[in-house]
């Protein structure tokens, strides 16, 4: 499903807003505007008096609209050129927009709105700031881009998709769909527990009024009464062995079931998760995606290997307790029969609240792992700063607030359970109260034997409804867990390939921009109408001041994002259309921060190319000047680097990074700072390996240590978003009001 189309069904759902502009008011809008199209529009959800209200902000290319009131709306159009300050005035729930004119003149319109709407605001905000430095913000999808802002809050904290509990529960029991066969042993062993269970009580029955009350009676008992009283207790036995065993067989089969569906959910969830794209985790925070493929698929375990079969079994045994009950005596089956519909809707109801606040915990417990997975990372800034104190009180103001949920949790459910338990035994007592007279010969006969197996049934009665009353929490427990799952399979990668991608064999490194735009969230321009040509083997330097959009350019090239407008080049092709995994594999990064995982040197070193042989990997560690340091360890290259490489000093990190590089043999390379954060001895040993490595390669080096690239084939400097000027190190410096040669007098003066 598109993703605007899911974002107007969340607004609906849940903002209690409308989900688009009006289609009246919007042609109204737009006959006013003499047919000039709505770009943006935000909802005006409170008036003057900061009531509730249902007004509306357009913005048009040369006109702005305020609607107040139903249609037909009050409308004040201004025109844009008159505008020339936007303010924001934010406060703790409600926020004002004031568009400013001449500065003797009172503002040309006053907004108020609340939190929900800050966004679409913002987005409108943007574009007039823009405008009024000179800038054009290419236009998109008005409805698009209102649904985006309103709904991503809500998108991001909670974790539900817009569907019925029921459809997750039938979405979870699909996964059972290649494990039919052990299911369908389940259940028949389920079936063969129902009918051990349900004859026994009847022969015993039988035993009494046949066997036994004749012998106490004093009219003796035959052989063959006495033969058959021990076959009836034969039976019995033989039918609780066989209902063990089958129990043994159901127990077995549905735990490894269980496992073996939890295992596919968090095999299926970490692959897709491999699949998104980068703006998916920006989004989202670590702790909660950790405890989604590990808790949440873990808490399902226990609904699937025992909820299914145990809530089949249970009706199963219901429905024959209740033909049972009634071909007993139908007068005392009715007692016991008629209230389970009631027992059935109060399981219900004490469900549908469960669910909401088991909802609430699971959220609260991701912020708890939210907490480790920030701190335990970032330990050394930690203690650096004396914080474990506050780290300490961090994680149990979250950890109280999640055990205070689950207590409420525990209250409602044992609270509720001896109600309905108690509820079951009252039907029992009210069984005693009409055939208690009927055994003492008032009313219609009713022997001892039929009243004893009646009352067996009726304790057998009591088991069924304790599963389902108990498999209420555990199916909350799951859906919740499932939605959280769910929620994350459903996220679709924003950069995919096309049907048939191109593969090109091999890259030969050819890069092109032309006129390409780019905004992180569809709105904010960070690139402005970029244009550049690079030939294979140029080593390019990209510089500038922070924010200027060095990150996002080499983000396009190695296309984690795609360019809002325009279009990235790759040897001639649009890089939309190429085989991505296919092309990264003949891509590589340096990055300021290098990233090892926690394993050897040797793995690390072989990361993107696993296959790589030994000498290989020594020849990349020697072009890397890293082979010295490597040997001196402990163990040489099977050392163990510990999380992140933390063992091993930012330099020797660094060099086993470009080491990796020189391994994975890329075709176009991207270095981010990459000797930012070093002393200068080493700076020069990392100097000398990325030498090595960028022969005959196509480059793009991001520095703010300008003296680092003089070696660049061309300079590009990057302001604003835009690409100001472009030449060699010598060419910019003879620009006497250049911003390379600006930013280079400053450095050199800071020295």
């Amino acid at each position: 499903m598109d993703q605007s189309v899911i974002d107007r069904e969340i607004i609906d759902r849940y903002a209690g807003q409308p989900s688009t502009l009006p289609a009246l008011l919007r042609a109204r809008v737009e006959r006013e505007w003499g047919g000039e199209p709505v770009v943006l529009y935000a909802h005006v959800d409170l008036d003057a008096g900061l009531r509730l209200s249902s007004d509306w902000l357009l913005l048009g290319t040369t006109q702005i609209a305020v609607a107040r009131g139903p249609e037909p709306a009050q409308l004040t159009v201004i025109g844009r050129a008159r505008i020339q300050a936007v303010r924001e005035s934010p406060g703790l729930s409600a926020n004002k927009l004031l568009i400013l004119g001449a500065p003797d003149e009172p503002p040309l319109a006053v907004v108020r709105y609340t939190q929900r709407q800050r966004a679409a605001f913002e987005n409108i905000r943007f574009v007039l700031d823009e405008a009024l430095s000179g800038r054009v913000v290419a236009s998109d999808d008005a409805d698009r881009v209102y649904a985006d802002a309103v709904a991503r809050p809500i998108r991001d904290a909670q974790a539900l998709m817009s569907k019925r509990g029921s459809a997750v529960i039938m979405r979870l029991l699909a996964y059972l769909r290649p494990y039919r066969r052990e299911l369908a042993f389940g259940l028949a062993a389920a079936a063969v527990i129902t009918l051990a269970g349900l004859v026994p009580p009847y022969l015993a029955g039988y035993v009494i009024d046949h066997v036994i009350r004749p012998a106490q009676a004093g009219s003796g008992v035959n052989e063959r009464a006495a033969a058959t009283a021990w076959i009836a207790v034969t039976a019995m036995a033989v039918l609780y062995l066989i209902g063990q065993f089958a129990a043994h067989l159901r127990l077995r089969l549905m735990s490894v079931l269980g496992e073996w569906v939890a295992r596919d959910l968090r095999a299926e969830l970490y692959e897709h998760i491999q699949r998104l794209s980068l703006s998916f985790f920006s989004r989202k925070k670590t702790g909660s995606l950790i405890t989604r493929v590990t808790s949440d698929t873990d808490r399902l375990w226990d609904f699937v290997a025992f909820g299914v079969v145990d809530v089949s079994l249970s009706l199963i045994m219901l429905v024959g307790l209740t033909g049972v009950l009634l071909a007993l005596d139908w007068r005392l089956g009715l007692i016991m029969v008629i209230p389970v519909p009631l027992f059935c809707f109060m399981i219900y109801r004490h469900g549908e609240s469960l669910n909401r606040v088991f909802l609430r915990a699971w959220r609260k417990w991701s912020r708890v792992t939210d907490v480790l997975s920030d701190t335990i990372p970032g330990i050394k800034v930690v203690k650096a700063f004396n914080q474990e104190g506050r780290e300490i009180g961090r994680f149990g103001e979250r950890n109280e607030a999640v055990t205070d949920e689950f207590n409420r949790i525990h209250r409602m459910w044992t609270t509720f359970w001896p109600i309905l338990i108690l509820l079951v035994h009252a039907t029992t007592i009210v069984v005693w109260v009409f055939a208690l007279p009927r055994l003492l010969g008032d009313g219609a006969a009713l022997s001892a034997g039929v009243f004893v197996s009646f009352l067996l049934y009726t304790t057998m009665f009591i088991g069924p409804i304790e599963v389902i009353g108990q498999m209420a929490r555990t199916m909350n427990r799951a859906t919740s867990s499932a939605h959280r799952v769910f929620e994350v399979l459903d996220s679709e990668p924003e950069v995919r390939d096309v049907r048939e991608p191109v593969r090109l064999e091999p890259v030969l490194g050819h890069v092109s921009f032309e006129n390409v735009t780019f905004a992180y969230d569809g709105v904010r321009q960070v690139l402005r109408g970029v244009s550049f040509d690079v030939q294979p083997g140029e080593l390019i330097g990209l510089v500038g001041s922070s924010g200027g959009g060095k990150s996002t350019v080499v983000n396009l090239v190695a296309r984690f994002y795609d360019a809002s407008g325009g279009v990235v080049r790759v040897d001639g092709v649009d890089v939309r259309q190429l085989d991505s995994g296919h092309y990264r594999r003949q891509l590589g990064m340096v990055l300021q921060d290098p990233y090892l995982f926690h394993g050897t040197v040797l793995e690390n070193i072989r990361y993107g190319h696993p296959e790589a042989s030994l000498g290989a990997v020594v020849a990349a560690a020697k072009a890397a000047n890293a082979h010295d340091f490597i040997c001196r360890l402990g163990q040489g290259y099977d050392t163990m680097v510990g999380e992140r490489g933390h063992t091993l000093s930012g330099g020797e990190r660094q060099r086993v990074s470009i080491a990796r590089a020189i391994l994975h043999n890329p075709r176009i390379l991207i270095l981010d700072e990459a000797t930012s954060s070093v002393d200068t001895e080493t700076e020069r040993d990392i100097q000398e390996a990325l030498e090595r490595l960028i022969a005959g390669r196509t480059v793009f080096a991001i520095a703010h240590r300008l003296s680092t690239l003089r070696k660049a084939s061309r300079l590009f400097v990057m302001h604003d978003g835009k690409l100001v000027e472009s030449g060699t190190h010598r060419e910019l410096l003879g620009m006497p009001d250049g911003v390379y040669r600006r930013l280079y007098e400053m450095q050199l003066q800071l020295q």
